[in-house]
This record gives structure tokens, C-alpha cells and sequence, in this order.
């Protein structure tokens, strides 16, 4: 009789290497005396393979000690001159495993207010396969409200499949906003509303990641009553050896990073281009 066992995700799947007892014949024994009818099977280490979807995953950047983004290379939203919102998302999913394909995927689509720790709100699920090795590029449409209203939207993406060995690279965001030098200046504010999407008070811990550009961000830390929210601001110097033009634009970005007790709760990537 086969035994199988509830394996935690993120881990190879192994079939233990064992001997099978067949009836009473002490097969786990070694040169055990037994009846002729009794057989023994070997049942050697051979790992059961899984696909492993996968998208830019800012948990993952953070768990490998990587300094996230939240402007994903997988989530493309805007244009630029001017920096404006696309009719629809294009999201690029991932098959890592080199061996198995991955077959009906729910990838689901939310949109948040632009800020650090908005609530997603579910816009869109669809069902696609991914072969070994392969990717696929959805589009998913942005609804008419969030077309109408701030450029700054946030989408994120979360994977499932039921035999996924890596579920730390199943969830990724993109929440971003940006602008040229010669629309912004070299030295300017920028808003983050900040959310406590919680029914308890807590403190939340901003954050800026490392940059070549000079950046603060204020209040640093705030303790929040249920629900509320403010608007921090990012103040950000673009110094002198950072010097651009229209037909040499140096690309920067400043990412500040939300935290309640540890944990992260969001964060939002301010990108620059620096034409001046």
C-alpha cells in the first residue's frame, strides 16, 4: 500500500527510500528468513517534479536580500511623455522548471490606489498554461474608474497552482509613479498616501531603500488608528553629477518601503529621468 504525505510548499516532493513490507515478510529486515511467495520492492530516491511559476516577486527580492522595486520588469501599466496610464496591463508570467509544464493557472489581476498598503481590490482572473521553460504575456484591460482617475495606479499579480514548489515567487506588484527633471525640477516632493488597512492601531516604519539620489522621507514613523491614513512625503535632490539631457536620459528611482512589526506592508517606487 502506497503512503503518501502532505509536503509544506516551497519543497522538492521525495519519495522516501524504503523497502515495502509485503504482507508479514519483514522485507525492512536485512536477510530475514521468509516464505518463498514473498516479494521485496525497492523504492529508490527519485524526486516527483513540479512546475514553478513565477513572477517578479518583491517578497522574494526581500528574502534573498535583494533591494526590491516596486516598478516590476514584469508588470507594464504607463507610457511616458507624459507619464500616463496604459489602456491595459501587460503581465509576464514565468515556468522556471526546465522539466515540467504548469497547466491551469488562475492569474489574478487587482488594482490599489497609488500609497503603501491600499486595499487590492480583485478586477480580473484568468486561466493559462505555461510550458517548461516557457512564459506567456497576458493583457488584462484597466477598468474605465481606474482610466479616469490617478495615473499612479497600483496592480498587483497573484499565481496559483496547486503544484507549485515556490510559492514565494507567485506574488508581485507594481506601484510607481514618474516624470522627467524638466517637469518635476531636480529637486522636488512627491505624495504616498499610507494606509492602515487594519482594524487595529499600529505602528507603521517608512523607509527609503538605497539610492544615488538624496532622498528622505517624512514622518519615518507613525502609529495609526484603525483604518486611517495620511500622506507621507518624499523629498528627493537629484546631485550634480547625475546631469542628463533629451537625448541622453539617465533613468534613477527612489523606492520607500512600508513596515508594521517587521512586516512588509507595501511599498511604492518613485522613477526618474533625468533629461537635464
Amino acid at each position: 500500500m502506497a503512503v503518501t504525505h502532505d509536503t509544506p510548499p516551497n519543497r522538492t516532493t521525495y519519495v522516501s527510500a524504503r523497502r515495502v513490507v509485503v504482507g508479514l515478510c519483514n522485507c525492512g529486515r536485512p536477510n530475514p528468513p521468509r516464505p518463498s511467495s514473498c516479494q521485496c520492492v525497492d523504492v529508490r530516491d527519485t524526486p516527483i517534479e513540479t512546475p514553478d511559476l513565477a513572477i517578479y516577486s518583491q517578497s522574494e527580492q526581500i528574502a534573498n536580500g535583494s533591494i526590491p522595486s516596486w516598478d516590476s520588469p514584469d508588470i507594464v501599466t504607463n507610457d511616458w511623455r507624459p507619464f500616463r496610464l496604459r489602456q491595459e496591463a501587460t503581465v509576464t508570467i514565468r515556468n522556471l522548471s526546465s522539466t515540467t509544464s504548469a497547466a491551469n493557472a488562475q492569474v489574478h489581476f487587482y488594482t490599489s490606489p497609488f500609497g503603501i498598503g491600499t486595499r487590492r481590490q480583485l478586477r480580473l482572473t484568468r486561466v493559462v498554461s505555461v510550458g517548461a521553460s516557457q512564459q506567456v504575456d497576458l493583457l488584462f484591460p484597466l477598468h474605465q474608474e481606474v482610466l479616469a482617475g490617478d495615473p499612479r495606479t497600483g496592480v498587483h499579480i497573484a499565481i496559483e497552482h496547486p503544484t507549485d514548489r515556490n510559492q514565494i515567487n507567485n506574488g508581485g506588484s507594481q506601484v510607481h509613479e514618474g516624470a522627467y527633471t524638466t517637469e518635476s525640477g531636480r529637486s522636488f516632493n512627491s505624495a504616498i498616501p499610507v494606509l492602515n488597512d487594519s482594524g487595529v492601531s499600529r505602528q507603521i516604519d517608512l523607509s527609503v531603500l538605497p539610492t544615488d539620489l538624496v532622498a528622505t522621507v517624512t514622518p519615518a514613523s507613525h502609529v495609526f488608528g484603525p483604518f486611517e491614513q495620511l500622506v507621507a512625503t518624499l523629498h528627493v535632490d537629484v546631485p550634480g553629477f547625475l546631469s542628463g539631457s533629451p537625448s541622453n536620459e539617465i533613468a534613477r528611482a527612489v523606492t520607500v518601503v512600508g513596515r508594521a512589526g517587521g512586516q512588509v506592508i507595501g511599498g511604492a517606487t518613485r522613477l526618474l529621468r533625468i533629461d537635464n
